[in-house]
């Protein structure tokens, strides 16, 4: 797999998302007082009334996307370097999803799952974080993660996963930190070095 081209999928998908998710945000909150202005001017003031919700929903929306920015910077920033550094060497085939399993909309406190291997190699309990995270309205999971993916990283440090279906990204760690601390404190010097040049030996996510 292409690594360098997914790696600006990747970036380009974030950019969009927030440019989108920003723009119509501030449409809502900011061109709907204007709007109902002139619904006003011309006797339509129900109009007003009704466009108040949005308006709401706008102004809540935008500022929460501004919120946003530095948590997605860091996690963009590290899936970015992590794919400099790893390639998508390793694909599995089956996955559980555990915590925030039936999620089908908004945000779980917390998206854990295992991976497996065909010859059944499974992998530690890992949190993930899709990149970009989708609306509050649709369902967290990145689509199609069911059907396997592909894992560029190295797990007891963190990976980034990409879901062949779906185009979907996603980074994850172990969702219990300390308790993989043996494996990285046992891995090999140039495993380490490699998981510090992309920024993997700290919580992340």
């Amino acid at each position: 797999m292409d690594t360098a081209a997914l790696r600006r999928k990747l970036t380009g998908r974030v950019w969009w998302t927030g440019i989108r998710n920003g723009g119509i945000y501030a449409i809502m909150a900011f061109g709907g007082p204007a709007l109902g202005a002139a619904a006003n001017r011309a006797g339509l003031s129900w109009l007003f009334i009704v466009g108040g919700p949005c308006i709401f929903i706008g102004i809540i929306g935008f500022f929460a996307t501004l919120a946003s920015i530095p948590v997605a910077v860091i996690v963009t920033r590290s899936c970015r370097k992590t794919l400099a550094h790893y390639s998508f060497d390793a694909f599995w085939p089956e996955i559980t999803k555990v915590d925030g399993a039936e999620a089908t909309k908004g945000r779980p406190k917390n998206m854990t799952l295992t991976l497996r291997t065909a010859d059944g190699k499974e992998s530690p309990l890992m949190r993930l974080n899709p990149v970009p995270r989708s609306s509050p309205w649709r369902n967290p999971w990145p689509k199609g993660i069911e059907s396997g993916v592909y894992v560029s990283g190295d797990l007891p440090f963190g990976a980034v996963g990409y879901v062949p279906s779906s185009g979907a990204f996603f980074l994850m760690q172990p969702e219990d930190w300390d308790t993989t601390a043996h494996d990285r404190k046992q891995a090999a010097p140039d495993r380490v070095t490699r998981a510090q040049d992309a920024d993997l030996t700290r919580r992340i996510i």
